[in-house]
């Protein structure tokens, strides 16, 4: 089965077992939306999805799409309205455009996002914001329980820019 199929039938099934009382039409209704905006953005293969929460507690949906070009996105996208929130460019140790902007290690990144979630780092990606802006976003499993914190700090200034909590996730391992 293809990733993208998998997305779809994971989306639905959340709606139908793990939502908050939302139905089957719901749910595939404001994935495939949510799914639609992020392709016209960035066409390409959708090769992760993962449903999260903001501190407020609004649903998102991230999509990690590969371009064309083999480059790697990660696009946000609010599940209610189907607006984009956030369009990243994932990018490799030595990036020159993340090189030159980080004025911040990737340990101190580290550091900031467990002061401010305590548990265990499971991984650290580094990304380019649409405006340049390098960042960190740091995944954390919290100590206390609970689902897995990504923490998004800004690799100039140190600051933490957002915080969500991963609800679910599909796809990822499998390359086409």
């Amino acid at each position: 089965m293809k990733v993208r199929e998998k997305v779809a039938i994971g989306a639905i099934l959340l709606g139908v077992v793990g939502g908050s009382g939302s139905s089957l039409p719901a749910a595939a209704s404001d994935f495939e939306a949510c799914l639609k905006t992020a392709l016209a953005v960035k066409p390409g293969k959708v090769r992760e999805v993962e449903i999260e929460r903001d501190e407020r507690g609004t649903k998102l949906y991230k999509f990690e799409v590969e371009d064309r070009e083999g480059k790697e996105w990660k696009l946000l996208v609010q599940a209610r309205s189907g607006r984009l929130l956030e369009t990243e460019e994932d990018v490799d140790r030595g990036n020159p455009a993340f090189e030159s902007g980080a004025k911040i290690s990737l340990d101190e990144a580290r550091r900031i996002a467990l002061e401010r979630v305590p548990g265990k780092v499971k991984e650290v990606e580094r990304k380019l914001e649409s405006e340049g802006t390098p960042v960190y976003e740091v995944e954390i499993v919290p100590r206390g329980g609970g689902g897995e914190r990504e923490v998004e700090i800004d690799a100039v200034s140190g600051s933490i820019r957002e915080m969500r909590e991963e609800e679910y996730e599909i796809g990822g391992q499998e390359r086409e």
